[in-house]
């Protein structure tokens, strides 16, 4: 009688039959809460859970809670986290090819750029991407990059001479600024507001939002318009954890990413301009940039196209550049 009594006890308290195991994934970004990436971590949430009925369930953590990107991309790459959004320029020393996306002045506009990319040269980087050990979820919007520095107005390279400016540790974008006459220092945004409320860097270049959301206009006073550089955003999974999902959860992530995708393009460029008006009214001092001095700016960083060919591939870089004419 104990013995039968034990045996429905464990019965009962056992899992019922062809009940389905949740599995849990870990999606990190640096950027904050209300910033059209980390909204888009959030549809891509929503979208998984309800397609795969509950069987995968997704962690969000914005904002550097998991560190910066240097530190998601590794743990991106040794599994310790499931997926991220970064930087694409983080992402060269893993993925060299796409260090086609930070040559200077190269995309012509958003539009276009997004063409390239989904395109059959975004698929090839794609390739890349997966042979380096990621899954990419798509190429989002970080933006159009523009300098930011607390000495003066930058409205000719000339004035970039001696300035300390923040970039990402990449090697295109570091040797764009030394051409211009610029100090490049190479440092993971979550350093960067301290480094320049306390002096040790003169500026940086980002985009609007990200001037915005990181605050970085309580310690800077001029913003120049330059848009040197379209920076792409890559929402990467670790490739090993989704080969090893079944079929139909493979799939219901390859919709959920590209409905994400789609949400966080086209807030990306309602937001651009917003946060432009917000940091104008929060006192930065806008300057833009004229098509001459633009076109100085272009000259000048035209050698880093040249230096890198062996790096990227002469193939590469000018059918890339072709194809966003």
């Amino acid at each position: 009688m104990k013995a039968f009594l034990t045996l429905v006890l464990t019965l009962a308290l056992a899992a019922p039959a062809g009940a389905q195991q949740v599995i849990k994934i870990r999606f990190a970004g640096n950027l904050p809460q209300e910033n059209s990436n980390s909204r888009a971590m959030e549809v891509f949430k929503t979208e998984v859970e309800r397609l795969s009925k509950g069987a995968l369930l997704v962690e969000t953590y914005p904002a550097m809670q998991l560190g910066g990107a240097k530190d998601n991309l590794d743990q991106v790459k040794t599994g310790t986290l499931q997926a991220a959004y970064l930087s694409t320029a983080f992402m060269t020393g893993f993925v060299p090819k796409l260090g086609v996306y930070n040559l200077p002045f190269i995309f012509k506009d958003r539009e276009t750029a997004f063409k390239v990319l989904d395109g059959p040269i975004g698929k090839e980087l794609e390739r890349e991407m997966e042979r380096a050990g990621f899954k990419n979820l798509g190429f989002w919007e970080n933006g159009w990059r523009h300098m930011t520095n607390s000495k003066r107005p930058i409205t000719t390279p000339e004035d970039l001479s001696g300035l300390k400016i923040r970039l990402q540790n990449n090697s295109v974008h570091l040797r764009t600024f030394k051409l211009l006459g610029a100090n490049p220092v190479p440092m993971d945004i979550k350093e960067v507001y301290s480094a320049m409320q306390q002096g040790v860097i003169d500026g940086h270049e980002n985009p609007f939002c990200n001037t915005l959301n990181l605050k970085f206009y309580e310690v800077q006073k001029y913003l120049s318009v330059s848009g040197h550089f379209y920076d792409l955003m890559g929402a990467i999974m670790n490739k090993r954890f989704y080969d090893g999902l079944p079929k139909d959860k493979q799939d219901g992530i390859d919709r959920a990413a590209r409905t994400a995708t789609e949400f966080q393009r086209k807030r990306a460029v309602e937001d651009d301009l917003k946060c432009l008006d917000a940091l104008k009214q929060r006192g930065m001092q806008v300057n833009a940039m004229s098509a001459a001095a633009l076109a100085k700016f272009r000259d000048m960083t035209l050698p880093v196209y040249k230096e890198f060919e062996k790096e990227l591939s002469k193939d590469l870089i000018d059918r890339f550049a072709a194809a966003n004419r």
